[in-house]
């Protein structure tokens, strides 16, 4: 039984400054295991369900906390989380669905070489560090409103963004870095008729990367439970098609080929008050969460360093999360040989179009 929680979910503001960072964290600790890695919370907690943001608050909590995450069970292959900078996230979505439907058009797969993540590290280093970053800001925040709003007015505003930025751009080469963004225009109704009020979400895609990390560790199909989410409920008609309605394949490029179909024996949501299991997954996911925030912040304060030297710290992990990589060979991407996920979902999805 694999049991999951999230932290930093701040809906439709990825923008929050409180809250920059979103984190998807999942165990397959039982029951006992559960109760023995939270006996120093348990023992001194009178609430009936224990939650990080209340016992953050106590330095008594705070030392249980950290003994917690340092106990002797925490595991690297046990424990897996994907953390989203939400900031980046949003980068990342101009680049998947504007960046990319312009060099689709022109026969290139931005996905080889891994140029989709490169292009993302690049906008985000020049939009926060060398160009106006005013500008570039009101460009990542008016994309999210048009994305959430899918008005032909927030359209607008947004391209007019676009372009501000991109006459404020000095130099022909980093213009080039906008100029597809703005290309992307001819495309606004395909990419409005793909509205999906979850599109900005990372539930989903971190939800992925945990099944492909268990599904190495188990090779066959195992249970999730899941503390209650919208997002999660939303996508369950999707989770069964990737589950139950594809072929066996690996997909991808680089680091980042994956199998399907995802090894999902059964999912079911579970209220955390009833489930030890699920309080455990909220009280790894938001000590971890409150420490990448920090990070995300800086500085840190003493309660993230330590959290930062625990051995939760080592736990499985993927990120999506800014960097300086932006060669095939920083992100370990060589291998261009292999099939483009979204072209396999996308494929099969058409041959059964009621599902």
């Amino acid at each position: 039984m694999i049991y999951f929680d999230e932290a930093g979910n701040s809906g439709g503001n990825l923008l929050d400054e409180t809250q920059p960072t979103y984190i998807l964290l999942s165990h397959n600790y039982s029951d006992d295991e559960a109760q023995e890695i939270l006996s120093p919370l348990l023992s001194i907690s009178k609430a009936s369900e224990l939650h990080f943001t209340r016992l953050k608050k106590y330095s008594k909590s705070r030392e249980a906390i950290l003994r917690c995450i340092n106990h002797k069970l925490i595991e690297k292959e046990r424990i897996f989380h994907f953390v989203a900078h939400k900031k980046f996230m949003i980068v990342i979505h101009i680049v998947d669905q504007l960046f990319e439907l312009v060099m689709h058009a022109m026969g290139e797969d931005i996905y080889k070489g891994g140029a989709n993540l490169a292009t993302a590290n690049l906008l985000y280093i020049m939009g926060n560090n060398a160009w106006d970053k005013k500008l570039f800001d009101i460009m990542c925040n008016l994309f999210v409103k048009w994305m959430r709003s899918n008005l032909i007015t927030d359209c607008i505003t947004f391209y007019d963004a676009v372009a501000a930025l991109y006459f404020s751009v000095k130099t022909e080469n980093e213009k080039m870095l906008l100029y597809p963004i703005l290309a992307s225009k001819p495309f606004v109704n395909q990419i409005m008729e793909s509205h999906d009020k979850y599109r900005l979400d990372a539930t989903l895609s971190c939800f992925n990367a945990h099944c492909h990390f268990w599904a190495a560790i188990y090779e066959k199909p195992f249970d999730i439970v899941f503390d209650n989410s919208k997002q999660i409920d939303y996508w369950k008609d999707l989770i069964d098609f990737l589950t139950n309605s594809v072929p066996e394949k690996e997909v991808g490029y680089g680091s980042r080929k994956h199998k399907y179909p995802l090894l999902i024996n059964s999912l079911q949501m579970q209220n955390s008050k009833e489930s030890i299991e699920v309080q455990l997954a909220d009280v790894l996911a938001s000590s971890l969460n409150f420490n990448y925030s920090e990070m995300a912040r800086g500085p840190q304060d003493s309660f993230s360093k330590q959290i930062d030297e625990s051995a939760l710290i080592y736990s499985s992990h993927n990120s999506m999360w800014p960097g300086t990589e932006v060669t095939p060979e920083a992100l370990l991407m060589t291998d261009e040989e292999g099939i483009n996920p979204l072209d396999f979902i996308a494929y099969h999805a058409m041959k059964q179009n009621e599902k």
